[in-house]
């Protein structure tokens, strides 16, 4: 599939394995076979608990596992209590915790871009993330003379990234571009 591109030299995915599921286990394994450089590590399973029976029922501290504690503060003590019913009523069906799957690659394929820029000597850099852990490898792409750039939506694009300079494009804006037709949107159907 690659090939059909002469000038990229490689595309990296960095995907999370969840370990035991065959459909993400063969995912790693096709994009290995599609020449894909691929980056996983299993994804982590932490459980996160919804339990609200030895807490009042005006805490807000299960609350707080879910809903940022600046909003929580905001809150009046009927809404808390009410979320905490709602909570109250998983756990009379059983459920004590929820599974929160998590497997980051931040640091990954932070190393990766300056590595291929430094040993690789490449120009160009295309990511698809609005995280400002990316800031610090892009200011440095970007002061040596590399073009970077960014697709992400606009409330995930983070100040840090916003200053550095790299061509930004917004996903939801380029969506009639990248879909397939059956999820394009109507202005863009009648154009086809």
């Amino acid at each position: 599939m690659l090939d059909s591109f002469t000038n990229i030299k490689s595309v990296g995915i960095y995907n999370g394995t969840l370990q035991g599921n065959k459909n993400s286990e063969q995912f790693v394994k096709d994009s290995h076979k599609f020449g894909y450089k691929v980056v996983t590590k299993p994804v982590k399973i932490m459980r996160i608990p919804v339990d609200v029976s030895s807490i009042a029922s005006d805490s807000p501290a299960i609350i707080n596992n879910f809903i940022d504690k600046a909003l929580t503060r905001l809150l009046d003590i009927e809404t808390i209590e009410f979320l905490n019913s709602k909570l109250g009523e998983l756990n009379k069906k059983g459920t004590k915790y929820i599974e929160k799957r998590k497997c980051n690659f931040d640091v990954e394929i932070g190393v990766d871009m300056l590595l291929d820029h430094k040993e690789n000597h490449i120009d160009n850099f295309v990511i698809w993330s609005g995280d400002s852990d990316f800031a610090g490898p892009i200011d440095t792409l970007m002061k040596d003379g590399k073009k970077v750039v960014i697709f992400a939506t606009v409330r995930r694009l983070s100040p840090e990234l916003a200053s550095t300079g790299a061509q930004m494009f917004e996903i939801k804006k380029i969506r009639d571009f990248i879909c397939w037709n059956g999820e394009l949107s109507t202005q863009a159907q009648n154009v086809l």
